[in-house]
């Protein structure tokens, strides 16, 4: 029976087998399926039917009438085996046809769409047999070959019948197909139990069948990878790496060699989705083969990197697979070795240029693993890869330049979109300020790069970043490193870059350290700007531009009392645009004024003057235009007058609150009494509560202020007043909203506002608005300033008619019914001043303030009431000041007749204290003459 192994399916027809067993001493008989022994004649029989099944190589299955094996004769076949393991090749290759006719009636049926889970009653008995022999180590690494075999030849030979591409789908039909499910799973069951040497020999005839069957054979590694993933994975790995090594080796390459090598390639790929971390473990034990002590190298530790970077290539997911276990299991000890050893590189690529750019297209493939790539780039140690590594980046971005600019603009690049997810953008920006100058080197460069192919928002990000953190001038140096770089592609890019770095201060309120590093790196940059310090900036670098363009996004930041006066510097610097609108303005003005007020508290006077001049300037540009004047002199003047900061101009009245208490009256009621007082009773005595709020406590106000400091912040309020009048080198426009504010604001009510004085009778009319203006102007000695600007500046007083005669008629009732008193008499005489110095009263009238301390309270109220006659008589109005030949305006006094009933009582005032006064007796006597002349 030795004869029998050459019973193989192409040539056991050929074999003429004699029976000369006869002749023969035969000391073994084989058994039947009934337990006799089983016949020559019967064994001759046997081996015809053998002969007649294994003969038929169709590409379909056996016809009905030529399968002759039942299950009587596969258990006398599978006998034959177990006694005879010298044929054991013929009788799996029999089996193989039995699994080959059940295979096909499984298609067939399937395809008809009927029944076929009980017509397969050979194949079962048949799968029975063979998994008696599982238990038995020596029959396993033969079945696990034999299965892999006719997988393969069924897989193909039936794969007409599948209707689908897809893999999972493909699989399912195999699986649903019992002859085939059983052999996978006797497989399965081979490759349990057996050694290491035969499991790499199994996964290698596995490869080849991948090869020679492809790509019908993909199901059977997919099942048999999702069943033992590691041992299937890091085996294949395995394999791989050795058959791409020995394939190196010969001269002319070994096809099969590089079939199996892309085949394993493609297993991994395929594995990997669904068991990342079997194939992150088995990359893993790959680079452990990389040497970690001497730099000499084995042939397979050459051939790693190699390996995996062909790897890289046929999938991008597989790429960032190997880069990523590449950045968390390689040191940088041995990277140094790896890199360091030129002579892999020459052996498998030919030079380090043709390896630089293989490399350079499987970096470019990444996604995933970019992030962990930057990582391991900005953690690099200051080792001697370092130099290589740099050496490689810069190549890097520079060929993918050269890529961007010869490709299509709809063309993706992967890693470049990968470069621009937040995660990796977070490690490259904040290395723009590392101290290490090739990270920030690295950093600038893969910024261009993103920014030349996504757009400015990257460059606005970065430059964003480095305006809020960079502390010194090093850092902020680069700054103008990068607008130099990308001005030109990127227009606006400082504007935009400025917006995006106030809106990060703007949302994180509660990082005020960022918002103080902005301030103050911008005050840098527009000093350097302003001075073009050391040459750093070029025509395109305005940032006095871009605090232009961003201005309302600063008044947001005034709200910030720690770097209020900064921006107000930082505007100033800037200046305003020609183009700014009225509404712009508008919110400037309204912002700005409560700087300008806290600037009038500062202790340090080069900072007080300083913050004083830079608003006053942009008050002074942005009130030019007249609509915008008027508000800003309406809110200097309202925020000069209100309890916050008036105490900064003298303000001397006490501001108060009241406090609400709210306390229940019957338990006030009960503190009064001991005794329960009954209602409707005569002595019941209720407390009825605190009239009006209760008692006034005093507001909280600016610290005591000295009065030089007063009288310094008053004349700071009147020359920004003053500035802020001028509009076209004119004042006189400016001066006159200034009265007409100031009227609306102390007497609110138009009536009785006009120019003409009345009668006297007539102040009982407007007694509580003229006690209210009254009050006011003892209060607010700001009100005398700005009065004193509008005498000087005729005929503007005029409009403040009813400003002057409001406390002068309630001083002239004090005056005929009360003692001299300090307060009455300085009021007087401020009053009788500004109408003498705003020309509203002639000579000698404009003397009364200069006598009104040498005569009595009766003698003051009597003057009192001629000048309110000759007001009466004589209004006020802006018509009687005209101009001279320089300009100025003013009234003429020299020809205008004032009668003696307004001058009588004052010359007799004069006579009668003649020995305090008598200097004075001479300007009247002077003025009646001039008008007896101009009469005459």
């Amino acid at each position: 029976f030795y004869g029998l192994d050459n019973l193989k399916s192409n040539s056991v027809c050929m074999i003429n087998f004699e029976l000369d067993c006869q002749k023969k001493s035969i000391s073994q008989s084989f058994m039947s399926m009934d337990g006799s022994p089983m016949a020559l004649d019967g064994l001759q029989s046997l081996i015809n039917t053998l002969s007649a099944n294994v003969h038929y190589t169709g590409s379909t299955a056996l016809p009905k009438e030529r399968f002759k094996l039942d299950v009587r004769t596969l258990n006398d076949i599978f006998q034959l085996m177990l006694k005879v393991p010298a044929c054991k090749s013929a009788v799996l290759e029999c089996f193989g046809v039995a699994y080959d006719h059940s295979v096909y009636q499984c298609v067939t049926n399937t395809e008809k769409k009927s029944d076929v889970t009980t017509q397969y009653t050979i194949s079962d008995e048949v799968n029975d047999m063979l998994k008696s022999l599982l238990s038995n180590r020596g029959w396993t690494s033969v079945l696990s070959t034999w299965c892999i075999k006719v997988l393969g030849q069924l897989s193909s030979k039936y794969a007409s019948f599948i209707n689908s591409v897809n893999l999972d789908d493909i699989m399912n039909f195999w699986l649903v197909c019992p002859p085939t499910r059983h052999l996978i799973e006797m497989m399965s069951d081979c490759l349990k139990n057996i050694t290491q040497e035969e499991a790499d020999s199994c996964i290698s005839a596995l490869l080849e069948m991948l090869i020679e069957f492809n790509p019908h054979y993909d199901w059977v590694v997919a099942y048999m990878g999702n069943s033992f993933p590691e041992m299937i994975i890091s085996r294949i790995l395995s394999v791989g790496l050795y058959d791409s090594v020995s394939n190196r080796k010969e001269t002319s390459g070994n096809p099969g060699k590089l079939a199996k090598v892309k085949s394993a390639i493609g297993i991994v790929c395929h594995l990997s989705r669904s068991h990342l971390k079997e194939v992150e473990n088995g990359i893993s034990e790959l680079y452990k083969l990389l040497p970690s002590g001497s730099s000499d190298m084995t042939e397979i530790q050459k051939g790693v990197l190699p390996f995996l970077l062909h790897m890289c290539t046929a999938s991008s997911f597989m790429a960032d697979i190997i880069v990523k276990v590449l950045t968390s299991a390689v040191s940088f000890e041995v990277l140094e070795i790896v890199i360091t050893n030129n002579s892999w590189i020459i052996e498998y690529y030919g030079s380090v240029e043709a390896f630089r750019n293989y490399l350079s297209n499987v970096i470019f493939r990444l996604d995933e693993s970019v992030k962990g790539l930057l990582h391991f780039i900005f953690s690099t140690e200051d080792t001697n890869c370092i130099v290589y590594i740099q050496e490689f980046v810069t190549d890097f971005v520079a060929r993918t330049f050269k890529k961007l600019h010869g490709s299509r603009p709809s063309e993706d690049f992967p890693i470049l979109s990968a470069l621009l997810k937040p995660s990796c953008l977070d490690l490259i920006i904040p290395n723009l300020l590392s101290k290490r100058k090739w990270y920030k080197d690295t950093s600038v460069n893969f910024l261009v790069l993103l920014s030349t192919y996504r757009g400015s928002s990257v460059a606005v990000q970065a430059l964003a970043y480095l305006l809020c953190h960079s502390e010194g001038e090093e850092q902020l140096c680069l700054v103008y490193r990068l607008t130099n770089s990308l001005q030109p592609i990127h227009g606006g890019l400082i504007t935009q870059s400025l917006k995006a770095a106030l809106t990060m201060t703007l949302i994180n309120p509660e990082n005020s350290n960022m918002r103080l590093q902005l301030i103050e790196n911008l005050t840098l940059l527009l000093s350097w700007e302003n001075g073009n310090e050391r040459g750093k900036l070029s025509a395109i670098n305005k940032f006095s531009k871009a605090v232009q363009m961003s201005i309302e996004m600063f008044l947001n930041l005034l709200s910030d009392r720690n770097i209020s006066i900064q921006i107000v510097t930082i505007i100033a610097e800037a200046g305003l645009s020609e183009l700014i609108s009225d509404s712009v303005a508008m919110q400037i003005a309204e912002s700005l004024l409560p700087i300008f007020f806290i600037s009038l508290n500062l202790c340090d006077p080069l900072e007080k003057n300083e913050a004083v001049s830079n608003i006053q300037a942009i008050l002074t540009k942005i009130s030019s235009q007249s609509s915008v004047q008027s508000f800003i002199l309406r809110m200097l003047i309202k925020t000069a007058t209100d309890d916050k900061f008036g105490s900064l101009l003298g303000r001397s009245d006490e501001s108060v609150f009241h406090q609400d208490n709210h306390v229940s009256l019957f338990e006030k009621n009960k503190k009064h009494s001991t005794l329960v007082s009954e209602s409707h009773r005569y002595n019941a005595v209720l407390y009825s509560g605190v009239i009006g709020k209760g008692p006034r406590m005093a507001v909280k106000r600016f610290g005591d202020i000295r009065r030089e400091d007063v009288a310094q912040n008053l004349d700071i309020f009147i020359e920004t007043l003053t500035k802020c009048c001028v509009s076209d080198s004119e004042t006189t426009d400016g001066i006159t909203r200034v009265a007409m504010i100031l009227l609306e604001i102390l007497s609110p009510d138009v009536m009785y506002n006009g120019l003409p004085w009345p009668e006297e009778e007539f102040l009982k009319v407007t007694i509580e608005r003229d006690l209210y203006i009254k009050k006011t102007l003892e209060t607010q000695p700001v009100l005398w300033e700005i009065l004193r600007v509008l005498a000087v500046n005729r005929p503007a007083l005029c409009y403040c008619s009813v400003i002057l005669r409001a406390p002068l008629g309630i001083l002239m009732s004090q005056w005929s019914s009360e003692q001299q008193r300090p307060e009455l008499l300085e009021m007087t005489s401020k009053i009788l001043d500004l109408m003498s110095l705003g020309q509203l009263l002639p000579p000698p009238l404009t003397m009364i303030s200069e006598i009104l301390a040498k005569i009595s309270p009766q003698e003051v109220a009597v003057l009192l009431r001629d000048v309110w006659s000759y007001m009466r008589e004589n209004v006020p109005s802006p018509a009687l000041f005209s101009k001279d030949s320089n300009g100025y305006i003013w009234r003429d006094f020299k020809n205008l007749h004032v009668e003696t009933r307004y001058i009588d009582r004052l010359r007799l005032i004069v006579l009668s204290n003649i020995d305090k006064l008598g200097y004075c007796y001479k300007r009247i006597v002077d003025v009646e003459e001039g008008d007896r002349k101009m009469i005459h």
